[in-house]
């Protein structure tokens, strides 16, 4: 099985990160799939996608999580049963999901130079930070916005103005971060962490 990382941050927070190495045809044959998972598998165009998608369904059965109680709301984000909430990530091949009884958010993604290419896009205070904008740091500043955005789950969201993170400190593992509109002002637990591969955020609303 290959769950390269799995972290139980809490009694009722737990985090699990799976790299995709199987077939189309073994991912899906572990997993059974809800007559609505089945019509967005078959949604997908390539291959990639599909198998995303299969090892998310598979992170869910290693959870104990039924397919069909799992649900989307109207943007796109996953909705548990179990007064529980779920957030999901992949980016080629790797996939990610995080569970909890409190607001959460997560994202992974591929190391590449594309974050930095764009930071200027996701980024505003943070750019007069005197830290170095490197691929990695841009990737897990991207990371914490978009595990953010999950969290919160408000359309129009601005990455710029409505989400703040300080600066990171690339050898630790967790920093502070804010949703903020207004008088709306909410902190996040922020977790962060750097493989060879990958880099990776999950946020937990207090």
């Amino acid at each position: 099985m290959p769950v390269i990382d799995d972290l139980n941050l809490s009694p009722k927070t737990r985090v699990v990160i799976w790299e995709i190495n199987e077939s189309l045809q073994d991912l899906e044959s572990n997993v059974v799939l809800s007559e609505d998972s089945l019509k967005l598998l078959n949604q997908k165009k390539s291959e990639i996608h599909k198998k995303q998608f299969l090892a998310i369904r598979n992170i869910f059965k290693f959870l104990c999580i039924d397919d069909k109680d799992v649900k989307y709301d109207k943007a796109g984000k996953p909705i548990f049963s179990q007064n529980k909430t779920l957030s999901i990530s992949h980016s080629r091949n790797y996939a990610a999901v995080i569970i909890s009884n409190h607001s959460v958010g997560i994202d992974i993604e591929k190391i590449s130079d594309k974050a930095i290419k764009i930071k200027h896009k996701f980024l505003q205070i943070e750019l007069n930070y005197p830290i170095e904008f490197g691929n990695q740091t841009s990737l897990i500043y991207w990371n914490i916005k978009e595990s953010i955005y999950k969290a919160m789950g408000i359309m129009g969201l601005d990455f710029k103005k409505n989400i703040l993170a300080l600066p990171l400190d690339i050898n630790a593992t967790k920093c502070k971060s804010w949703y903020v509109n207004n008088d709306d002002i909410y902190s996040f637990e922020t977790y962060f962490g750097i493989s060879k591969n990958y880099t990776l955020a999950f946020v937990i609303k207090n």
